[in-house]
């Protein structure tokens, strides 16, 4: 009887041991697979691991939504930073990759850096998280300090107006779309494009006389420019008493048939038109964030 009652205890105590560790599993879901669940991480890096500079706005679509509509969801967010309203990522998870989901979206927007880092439109970072769900999509956001004027009912409206679109449609393609649009009507009702000034450099010498070295250089150029333009006629001179040949060459002078026409090349050098590296999409400012939701 004294074994039996000294083996009772310890084996009440194995359980509750075991069920506390499972209880702390359950309450405190802070890695999955060895990753920290998005919005369970800290400082710096939050768990990310993501680069800083995407080629989308939309980040981890892949196996969710077709690159053309991340492209045109692209179109819509690039012209809301250009016009300095709203620097925009929008980030999509598995919900088992996902941890305090609103925190997940303000982690992300802290990670990439969104916002502007100076200026009347500093910190104009915003982030909304789609979290995919086995029968739906449950949307958060998180919003930086920039941006006072978005409210959350606003915001939260939005949410639900994406859930419903990929209820009735089972589309994540028609979620984003019907989602960047709202925001973009939104944003745009709260703050208007805005362009910094550009500071101009006051020209000091406009007034002032010529320098002795300034009228120096003047003759020299003056003086270069005339040599080269006698002997450019010198040289027409040759060619037409020759025949408008040299070399005998069919098509002119030496053979030379005046310049000719490269193809490809690279976009933005004169008479390109080929090979043009993609746009990267990041964050350049101290992504500083409000509140989230």
């Amino acid at each position: 009887m004294k074994k039996m009652h000294q083996i009772v205890p310890r084996t009440l105590i194995i359980v509750a041991v075991g069920l506390a560790v499972l209880v702390a599993c359950l309450i405190h879901p802070a890695r999955a697979n060895g990753q920290t669940l998005c919005g369970n991480g800290s400082s710096p890096d939050y768990g990310f691991t993501d680069s800083l500079r995407q080629p989308h706005w939309t980040v981890g679509w892949q196996g969710y939504a077709s690159e053309e509509a991340v492209n045109s969801v692209d179109r819509i967010l690039d012209r809301l930073n250009n016009a300095s309203i709203a620097q925009t990522m929008i980030l999509i998870k598995p919900q088992d990759e996902v941890g305090n989901r609103v925190n997940c979206a303000v982690h992300f927007l802290r990670y990439m850096k969104l916002g502007l880092p100076s200026g009347a439109r500093k910190d104009n970072g915003f982030v909304f998280l789609i979290v995919v769900e086995p029968d739906g999509i449950d949307v958060h956001y998180g919003v930086g300090l920039g941006l006072p004027a978005l409210t959350a009912s606003e915001l939260t409206n939005l949410n639900r107006v994406a859930e419903a679109a990929y209820e009735s449609t089972g589309s994540m393609d028609e979620a984003l779309l019907t989602l960047v649009r709202e925001f973009d009507s939104v944003a745009r009702s709260n703050y208007e494009p805005f362009s910094p000034p550009t500071p101009s450099v006051p020209r000091e010498r406009d007034n002032l006389p010529a320098e002795p070295m300034d009228l120096l250089s003047l003759c020299c150029q003056m003086c270069l420019g005339f040599f080269f333009l006698m002997f450019v006629l010198w040289w027409l001179s040759q060619a037409g008493s020759s025949g408008g040949r040299f070399g005998g060459g069919p098509t002119g002078w030496g053979g030379w048939s005046g310049p000719r026409r490269w193809g490809g090349g690279f976009r933005g050098f004169p008479g390109g038109g080929g090979w043009r590296g993609p746009s990267m999409r990041g964050g350049s400012g101290s992504g500083r964030s409000g509140r989230g939701n």
